[in-house]
């Protein structure tokens, strides 16, 4: 029992790892090549599209997985997460371009932004992940 829980918890992080590991990987990359704050939030920006394209995907894998009322319970969150999800947003775009001033705050907002639809995402990979197992 205790080897086959180990082996599933090796599987999960390798499983994260290789998502995380390739779109971080990028997002340095890109960052390393443009010093403009534009070009920067441009990676960030391009880092957490690729995040949301790994969490609809493992959303619609975990929803073909579940029962009709798991799958009513799965929608029911996301709907709710993307209402946080949004209001978050505004909420960032408000603090730091209203009340902070300066270039780098753009930066720092949309890096933000990247990590709320990181996290989803993570988890939402994990329920996907776990329910095979």
């Amino acid at each position: 029992m205790k080897k086959s829980i180990s082996i599933l918890f090796t599987l999960i992080i390798s499983v994260f790892s290789f998502a995380q590991n390739k779109i971080d990987a990028d997002l340095e990359k890109c960052l390393s090549q443009r010093n403009s704050t534009a070009g920067q939030v441009s990676c960030v920006s391009s880092a957490r599209d690729s995040w949301d394209k790994e969490l609809n995907k493992s959303y619609i894998s975990l929803s073909q997985k579940l029962s009709k009322n798991g799958k009513k319970e799965l929608v029911e969150a996301q709907r709710n997460w993307i209402l946080f999800r949004d209001s978050e947003f505004k909420l960032i775009d408000k603090y730091y371009f209203d009340v902070k001033k300066g270039t780098l705050f753009y930066v720092i907002a949309e890096n933000k932004k990247l990590e709320i639809v990181k996290e989803r995402a993570l988890q939402i990979i994990d329920y996907d992940y776990q329910f095979d197992y």
